[in-house]
């Protein structure tokens, strides 16, 4: 279908957006009109390629998952028709990793009281932050794990006989559930294991010290930490039918037996490259992954799975990635190599921008940017509003997009950090920029649908890139620069950021630092890259769950103690936020 008559209506109605094509058709999109073929012909491949990978058939292309497979191959087909070269691993398209997507109790675990046998789910369940293991020994009673001499609260003073045995433990603290009071900030789960793991006990059962307590939570996260020895709970049903003081009796024996089950999937990103024989390479990004059935990331939590087809999020940048693909195969600008990545992972946490900034097909000091489309489907023909993230991380930028924008209003952000695939990038002081039509009441939900596509609107986001890559300058280097944080990723319910990019290929105990924003409490704290953060205050930050809790207990202004590893030692650091 044409464009003319995609826009006949509103061309009737807008004698602005006339005049607009009448410049468009002019400039040929900014692209190379005998290559490309027409701008109904661009269209009409922009809406095939969304339309196959928005499909229900593939499923909402979940990383790792048989229909991310589909949207990889059908990746790896439109690059080969464009003669582009295979840039993945070991000469194939694709660049693999493995993705820990799922962590649970496997079932047939072990607890033996004395003589008492109970049963998994019903007396005692595993709880998130456990380690695998089978135990056999004594117990001891170490009260609700608190050592506090402000709250003269000791019940770790004999921690030395306390090694090498089971530990019984109470849930929450003297003051019961109270994240807010004084115990708070030492009486969580997290605080509980790195108790029992610092003094050295076998395995760690809690357990209800008046009835209708709340449990603490049971749910074994795909990004728990597992820690190094057995956490089991007891049920008020299973405190029930064992002997009144079972805590205090340390001739009980104690059997016990658990294992995390760790379910990994292996997803890749799609790489083609047209090598030109230049000493720079310019990379274009945009995530094929999307949500699936929404299991790790819907805004709808109720109901039946449904699919999430991501049209906009993210079938329309790959859609743009596959044309520019196309274009730059055919045109005779040679100034650069052009690198064209599609991401897996990206939902979980960009893990595939991720992984290939650290295992690159080409060395990060040859590119000159990377430029990177998330969500260029939704153009809105009233205000014809483009987002363009990152124009603060080259000095070059800002005069670059401000000259190439028209017809388009660019509304720029400096910051090279982000919650799309350019952040990996720039956390390894590339050039960034991000290129974004807006977010939308659709967003992570089913309904991101294919027919809510602005496909000329696409068409005018990649001519804007083309003339932007036009006008890079001839000896194909830009000055990098370093940002202030949007903090886009971070949370809105925390009052504080440390400004750290977690390390999310990590499975080790604490958060590793894959990346430090200027400026922000860390870079002033001395934080560097590789560094694993350990405790922060009162909070040992055991994985990513217990880091966002520790968080959340920070207010604006306050100085708490960090405790890190780097290369191997431990050493304290004070962060103010």
């Amino acid at each position: 279908m044409k464009y003319m008559e995609l826009n006949q209506q509103k061309i009737t109605k807008t004698p602005w957006l006339l005049s607009m094509m009448a410049w468009v058709v002019i400039q040929g999109w900014g692209m190379n009109l005998h290559a490309q073929g027409t701008d109904g012909q661009l269209v009409d491949r922009l809406k095939a390629h969304v339309g196959f990978l928005a499909h229900d058939s593939l499923e909402g292309r979940q990383s790792g998952s048989p229909a991310e497979r589909k949207a990889a191959a059908y990746l790896v087909k439109q690059f080969a028709l464009s003669n582009l070269r295979p840039a993945g691993d070991s000469g194939r398209w694709t660049q693999s990793f493995k993705i820990l997507v799922r962590q649970s109790a496997a079932p047939g675990a072990v607890l033996r009281v004395g003589k008492n046998v109970l049963e998994q789910g019903q007396h005692f369940v595993v709880l998130p932050g456990s380690g695998s293991g089978e135990v056999e020994g004594d117990a001891v009673d170490a009260g609700y794990g608190i050592e506090s001499d402000s709250l003269n609260q000791h019940d770790l003073k004999d921690s030395l006989l306390m090694k090498e045995k089971v530990w019984w433990m109470r849930w929450n603290a003297p003051d019961g559930a109270n994240p807010h009071g004084p115990y708070g900030a030492i009486s969580t789960l997290e605080r509980k294991i790195a108790m029992a793991e610092k003094h050295g006990a076998t395995a760690l059962i809690l357990f209800p010290s008046i009835s209708g307590e709340p449990w603490p939570d049971t749910v074994i996260d795909r990004r728990t930490r597992s820690g190094r020895i057995p956490v089991l709970s007891l049920t008020e049903a299973g405190a029930a039918i064992l002997p009144s003081g079972f805590a205090g009796r340390r001739s009980t024996s104690i059997r016990l037996a658990c294992r995390v089950a760790k379910e990994y999937v292996t997803a890749s990103n799609v790489a083609g490259l047209i090598d030109n024989g230049a000493n720079r390479t310019l990379v274009f990004g945009a995530h094929y992954d999307h949500l699936g059935y929404g299991e790790y990331g819907s805004s709808r939590h109720r109901g039946e799975p449904q699919i999430h087809n991501g049209a906009d999020d993210n079938a329309s940048g790959t859609a743009g990635l596959i044309e520019l693909a196309a274009h730059y195969a055919q045109v005779k600008d040679k100034r650069f190599n052009y690198l064209f990545l599609a991401f897996s992972g990206e939902e979980l946490g960009l893990l595939g921008s991720a992984y290939f900034v650290r295992h690159p097909a080409t060395p990060l000091d040859s590119v000159v940017a990377m430029l990177n489309m998330d969500m260029i489907g939704r153009l809105q023909d009233s205000s014809m509003q483009l987002g363009v993230h990152g124009t603060g991380t080259a000095t070059e930028w800002p005069a670059l997009v401000e000259a190439v924008a028209a017809p388009l209003r660019i509304k720029s952000s400096e910051s090279g950090s982000g919650s799309s695939d350019h952040h990996s990038f720039y956390l390894n002081n590339v050039p960034v920029l991000h290129f974004f039509t807006g977010t939308h009441q659709e967003y992570h939900k089913p309904e991101d649908d294919e027919h809510l596509i602005n496909y000329p609107g696409m068409a005018q986001v990649l001519a804007c890139m083309v003339r932007l890559v036009d006008s890079l300058p001839a000896h194909g280097r830009l000055q990098f620069r370093k940002t202030s944080s949007s903090d886009a990723s971070a949370s809105p319910r925390f009052k504080v950021t440390l400004g750290i990019m977690p390390d999310y290929f990590y499975e080790g105990e604490g958060v590793k630092v894959d990346g430090v924003t200027e400026n922000k409490p860390a870079a002033k704290a001395g934080v560097l890259k590789g560094d694993i953060l350990m405790q922060l205050g009162d909070f040992p930050l055991g994985d990513m769950q217990a880091y966002m809790k520790a968080l959340s207990y920070q207010s604006k202004g306050s100085t708490a103690n960090l405790q890190l590893l780097r290369a191997g030692q431990r050493m304290d650091v004070q962060v103010t936020f």
